[in-house]
């Protein structure tokens, strides 16, 4: 009987962490590796008898890929409007630092708001800064801010993919 409820409420748990990892892509958290860490402890828990060691494989591939699309996806969206020294770098960090002080707003949702917003305002004020034309600032923010916006869209799909994976193999 205690074992029955305790493996409950580890599935619980495990239920939790997965939707935490999801959800915190909004704050610009890597939440496909919290995906990731959480499968893998929950197949260590369970004897890796339904979260294999292969399906730990395949989720470690998405992550990788999720990572790998999300950078490339944003930082081409960037690139390819040619801006100054340092734009991405700041935009990154404008983007996260402002998904973080919008979080509570609109019930979490602010923080998409926040990273979208940030990564328009840090690119467009330095390439202001360093470039004096209005124009090419607001066009290098507009590039920052849809490259954010595909990068976080497809690693939310990268991770709604892993958790598919794993509920499937539950």
């Amino acid at each position: 009987m205690i074992a029955s409820v305790l493996g409950w409420v580890g599935f619980f748990f495990f239920i939790i962490i997965l939707i935490v990892g999801l959800l915190s892509l909004v704050f610009g958290i890597p939440g496909t590796w919290i995906i990731l860490a959480d499968a893998a402890f929950y197949g260590w828990a369970t004897h890796f008898s339904t979260v294999t060691g292969k399906i730990l494989l395949v989720l470690l591939i998405f992550a990788v890929c999720g990572e790998l699309l999300e950078f490339s996806l944003s930082f081409f969206g960037l690139k390819r409007m040619k801006p100054s020294k340092g734009v991405m770098a700041i935009s990154l960090l404008c983007g996260f630092v402002t998904a973080i002080l919008m979080a509570p707003l609109f019930f979490g949702l602010g923080a998409i708001l926040g990273a979208l917003v940030g990564a328009f305002g840090g690119a467009f004020l330095v390439e202001y800064l360093t470039v004096k034309r209005l124009d090419h600032a607001a066009r290098i923010g507009w590039g920052a801010l849809i490259g954010r916006l595909v990068g976080f869209i497809s690693k939310f799909a990268v991770a709604s993919a892993m958790i598919a994976v794993i509920i499937i193999n539950l």
